[in-house]
Order: C-alpha cells, then sequence, then structure tokens
C-alpha cells in the first residue's frame, strides 16, 4: 500500500532546514504517491533564493527513474530538447535537466545535436561514457538495476540501469570536482563548477540506505525573484532535506524543474533564460501504472 506524503519520513512537517533557510509551508505533492514536492524559499545574505524540491521513494515499485534515451540515426548523443517539452513526451511527474554538454550539429530539419558531458546511461543503455580526469571520474547519480541509487566517482556501468553526471576534475580548473555532499559533510567548496558564485542551480542527491532521491531546482539571476546559489548553500540545502551523497548537475540557464501531477496543475520553476533551454540530457520520474508496478515487484522479489 502507498502511503500519501504526508506520512512519510520525509513529510511535510519532517523536512529539516539549513541555517540560512526557509522552506514554504505549502505542500505540493500527488496524495497517495510516491513522489513529494515542495516550493523552497532561502533566505540568502544576498536575498531570496527560490526553486522546488522533489522526494522520490525508490522502494516504491511504482517508481521508474527515466533518462534520455540514445538516438538511433544521428551520429550525435542527444538532440537539445527544453525539459519541459521532454517532461511532456516521456508522462513524467517530475523531470529535471541532468549533464552538462556541448552543441552539436544542425540538422536540415532544425533539431540541434549535442555531446553530453560525462556518464549517461537510460534503461541499462550507454548513452554517453564516463569521463574522468587525473585518475578520476565525474561524480554521478548511479540507479542500479536493484532499484537503489548512489551518488559516486565512478566510470562503471555494471549493473547501472540509470545515471546522469556532473562535473570532476579539469585541466581548466583547480577544483578537485567532488561530490556537493559526502557522506552526509558539505563538500559543495571543492565541487564544480563556480562553487562561491550565486547561479540557479540543478543537484540531485540520495540517502544514506540509497533507496530516496532528492532533486532540487534552485532559480537565480532573477532580481526580485531569486538570486541563486552557491554551492555549499546547495548542499546545506540538500542535507537538510536527508541527502547523505549529491552530484552538482548543469545549472545556469539550463536550469528546469517541472512538475506533472496526474490530477493537479502543472508547477514550473523559472529559468533565468526566461524559457526553458533547450538542453542534451534529463532526468525524470514516472509512475507506472498499478498492474505494472505490480509486476515489477514481483520480478524483483523472485
Amino acid at each position: 500500500m502507498r502511503a500519501g506524503c504526508t506520512t512519510r519520513v520525509w513529510a511535510v512537517a519532517a523536512w529539516a532546514l539549513p541555517p540560512f533557510a526557509s522552506i514554504a509551508p505549502v505542500a505540493l505533492c500527488e496524495a497517495g504517491s510516491p513522489v513529494a514536492v515542495r516550493e523552497i524559499v532561502l533566505s540568502t545574505p544576498d536575498g531570496e533564493a527560490r526553486g522546488y524540491a522533489a522526494v522520490v521513494d525508490l522502494r516504491d515499485p511504482a517508481v521508474e527513474i527515466v533518462v534520455t534515451a540514445p538516438l538511433a540515426d544521428r551520429s550525435d548523443e542527444a538532440l537539445l530538447t527544453p525539459t519541459d517539452s521532454w517532461a511532456r513526451a516521456q508522462g513524467v511527474v517530475v523531470a529535471v535537466n541532468a549533464n552538462f554538454f556541448a552543441k552539436g550539429t544542425a540538422a536540415a530539419n532544425g533539431d540541434v545535436g549535442a555531446d553530453i558531458l560525462g556518464l549517461s546511461v537510460s534503461d541499462g543503455r550507454v548513452v554517453s561514457p564516463a569521463r574522468s580526469y587525473g585518475g578520476a571520474a565525474d561524480p554521478a547519480l548511479i540507479v542500479r538495476d536493484d532499484g537503489g541509487a548512489v551518488v559516486a566517482r565512478s566510470a562503471s556501468t555494471e549493473g547501472v540501469r540509470d545515471a546522469v553526471a556532473g562535473i570532476g576534475a579539469s585541466a581548466s580548473d583547480s577544483l578537485p570536482g567532488t561530490l556537493l555532499v559526502t557522506d552526509g559533510a558539505n563538500t559543495g567548496a571543492t565541487a564544480r563548477v563556480e562553487p562561491l558564485a550565486r547561479h540557479p542551480r540543478t543537484a540531485a542527491g540520495v540517502s544514506a540506505d540509497g533507496r530516496t532521491l532528492y532533486l532540487v531546482a534552485i532559480d537565480g539571476r532573477q532580481a526580485g525573484w531569486s538570486v541563486g546559489l552557491t554551492l555549499p548553500e546547495l548542499a546545506d540545502v540538500l542535507i537538510g532535506l536527508g541527502a547523505d551523497d549529491a552530484v552538482n548537475l548543469d545549472g545556469g540557464g539550463s536550469t528546469a524543474f517541472v512538475h506533472q501531477p496526474a490530477d493537479g496543475e502543472r508547477i514550473i520553476n523559472k529559468p533565468s533564460d526566461g524559457r526553458f533551454r533547450p538542453v542534451a540530457n534529463h532526468l525524470g520520474v514516472r509512475i507506472r501504472a498499478a498492474s505494472e508496478a505490480a509486476g515489477t515487484a514481483s520480478g524483483a522479489a523472485q
């Protein structure tokens, strides 16, 4: 039986607060869903920052993690697609942008290809290989075949069902490119990119047992609405939600958050570009139909 979002351990009353932040009291969630969504208002030294967080119960067999699939007929790894358009096409209840990327070639029909930077795996298929520098792989969110998740600096795809990555060390940056949160500790000051600057930010984290996924998107670069976060501040938000490990994903104008419950109004963030930027890779949560979820649970038990 699925519990409502007000009865879980990460329920409305249980969301912890970083020292500098306040969290809006109104919960935005689909009753009876394993996904809870909250609007966040953060009081920073430079003004308010606003955004959304989703907490996903990976133990629920109805939950399916979705990452942008590989292309079948192009040399590019992906096509640039706005996150809201991708979310609608995939039928997910929550979607955020994922990996950093580089633009590729433009086709005659107007489609623009892209190179995904770092590890991306979609339903067991490697879309983009892991990137490493100095013997260390980029930090990545990895969802295993058993449904559990980890955030780690790993290049292995064995037993990986889905994965997205941030950016680690590079010849162009002296930072080591650590995780955003490491074993419950704030390591945002050594994560990438531009950790002490305020920007729109997107991040993903997991609980210590690997059974709860946290997705956060914070708007920025919009005076009077949201000033953005530094990476140490973003790490505090993830720790406050319950993340034991977390990774910083692509941010800036790419930051996107879409929540579309089965019954209810769509909730979206306010991208700094004034619209959703076409990006190469996306991370979403789909809720399976009851019959499909029952089959998944039966298969996992065998």
